[in-house]
């Protein structure tokens, strides 16, 4: 028996507004929060009501069907003033019993590259939110962006996680199937489920590219491919807004989406199965990552947010406000550092890397390019280091 886990992503960042130099010191907000809310808005109309609606329905017509999800701190804190009913759909779903949660970062943030305890703060207050919005224990860890190491997996065992995810890349599986179970060589007790990215792409990118010789990709052609793949489990993990954003409605993602379980239900050698579930079982082998692997770009590195002058420069100004900031007792002080430690940021600011690469990075970004980006961010970085200052008690 193969059991098939798919794992969606829900996320969206408190993106910056335009802040100058010139608004060093004006008390201006450091974020768009109206258009931070439209933005939620439309997606939501486009993306998650009628996923949701449809994967509601799923749970009512097959008995079988299971579903895990990773739901930013940053996501339900926008959904909750833009759209409260997608919380009220999410929370819906999770009642069944038969969805996973999984336990991330608050803020989706390079946590992980902060010196402590920060990223140790931030997974908590993430599961405390999951605790009291949907009254479940996350007992699986997906660090941003699917971030994996040996020392991310010694930090996912200390805190007492069962799983954790990670990109099944051949680097770090030398010639092994990101289809079967793994112990962390650095974590004897943390079992690793891969990500199947072939499979996952062919969905969350190939799905509507009509220059693709598998288009169109239906549901009986996908779950064939399923029952075609040997292994313990397949791990379909992809952003959520795939559903009706990133594949839009008229490319037939929904349709896709609804019939794929009656698909599936054709193959008596598959299975669905939430992270939790699909964990349980003994793993084949041992898997060793030195570096950091991410489901990002093709060199699936730090590359994405940390491969120029420029994101380097970010993120180590960032460091060095957040240790000002944390010789204070101001709360608003701490969201605002952590917001602006979201990935999305350095993201924006990425240069060079392959053409395809990106042309992806262009199409998530607000900003005409990254170099406005990277001023923009320095500019909000800048006057948070004002802030931290005076509270702390020191000059500017």
């Amino acid at each position: 028996m193969t059991q098939v886990v798919w794992q969606l992503h829900l996320h969206q960042p408190w993106r910056l507004g335009r802040f100058r130099y010139l608004d060093l010191g004006s008390g201006r907000s450091y974020f768009d929060h109206p258009r931070n809310l439209e933005i939620f808005r439309r997606v939501a109309d486009r993306s998650y009501r009628p996923a949701l609606d449809r994967l509601l329905n799923l749970f009512d017509e097959f008995d079988e069907f299971r579903l895990s999800l990773s739901v930013t701190g940053t996501f339900l804190e926008q959904a909750r003033e833009a759209a409260p009913d997608v919380v009220e759909r999410l929370q819906a779903l999770v009642g069944t019993g038969r969805v996973g949660l999984v336990a991330e970062t608050y803020y989706h943030s390079l946590a992980f590259l902060m010196p402590p305890p920060e990223l140790r703060e931030e997974v908590e207050l993430h599961r405390e939110l999951l605790r009291q919005t949907f009254h479940q224990d996350p007992r699986t860890l997906r660090m941003t962006e699917l971030a994996y190491s040996d020392q991310l997996a010694r930090f996912a065992e200390a805190r007492g996680f069962r799983a954790m995810l990670a990109e099944g890349w051949p680097g770090i599986l030398h010639g092994n199937s990101p289809t079967y179970r793994y112990c962390a060589v650095s974590a004897p007790t943390l079992t690793v489920l891969m990500r199947h990215f072939p499979l996952s792409d062919d969905i969350a990118f190939r799905f509507s590219a009509r220059d693709w010789s598998e288009y169109p990709l239906t549901s009986e052609k996908f779950a064939r491919w399923l029952a075609a793949t040997p292994g313990d489990f397949i791990g379909l993990f992809m952003d959520f807004e795939t559903f009706g954003e990133h594949q839009p409605a008229e490319s037939g993602i929904l349709e896709f989406l609804t019939h794929l379980p009656g698909a599936v239900r054709s193959y008596p050698q598959l299975a669905w199965a939430t992270v939790d579930e699909a964990a349980q079982g003994p793993p084949r082998d041992t898997v060793a990552s030195p570096e950091i692997v991410t489901w990002a770009d093709e060199r699936r590195d730090l590359g994405a947010w940390l491969g120029n002058d420029l994101q380097r420069s970010a993120l180590e100004a960032a460091q060095k406000v957040g240790r000002l900031v944390r010789l204070t007792e101001e709360t608003e002080l701490w969201t605002d550092w952590r917001r602006l430690l979201t990935s999305d940021h350095f993201y924006y600011m990425y240069v060079g890397g392959n053409p395809a690469d990106r042309r992806v990075h262009q199409h998530f970004s607000n900003y005409p390019n990254p170099f406005d980006a990277y001023a923009n961010y320095m500019n909000a970085l800048t006057d948070l280091r004002r802030r931290a200052l005076a509270a702390s008690g020191h000059p500017a």
